[in-house]
């Protein structure tokens, strides 16, 4: 499996998404993207959108990686689980007039720190 690196230099490798319960094209599908570098590549793409711009909802996150929303959130929740963004306030993402929650990075030293 490819390492995922953060700008502050953290290394970190994507954990297994599939569930046990999933069907087989699931676990089929999460094969072929791990295999073809397409997560890695998605994730530090998300990733450096969140840190070069931390606070951005996921659908803004997805606007500025070119990602689209959908794929954007789920990199967003393998972040997350990789400890490497929290979610931070909720506000309106303008595009749809809908809630979402706010984007943040983790320091290397595992601070958490949201510029509201």
């Amino acid at each position: 499996m490819t390492i995922l690196s953060s700008g502050d230099g953290r290394s970190v490798c994507p954990p297994a998404v599939s569930r046990r319960d999933n069907p087989e094209t699931s676990f089929e599908a999460e094969e072929a993207i791990n295999k073809d570098g397409s997560r890695v590549t998605h994730l530090s793409v998300v990733l450096g959108v969140i840190e070069s711009q931390p606070g951005l909802t996921t659908g803004e996150v997805g606007d500025a990686s070119g990602l689209g929303q959908m794929e954007t959130r789920k990199r967003i929740s393998d972040l997350k689980n990789m400890g490497m963004i929290f979610a931070g306030d909720v506000r309106v993402w303008e595009a749809s007039g809908r809630n979402q929650s706010t984007w943040w990075p983790i320091s290397k030293d595992g601070v958490q720190e949201a510029l509201l």
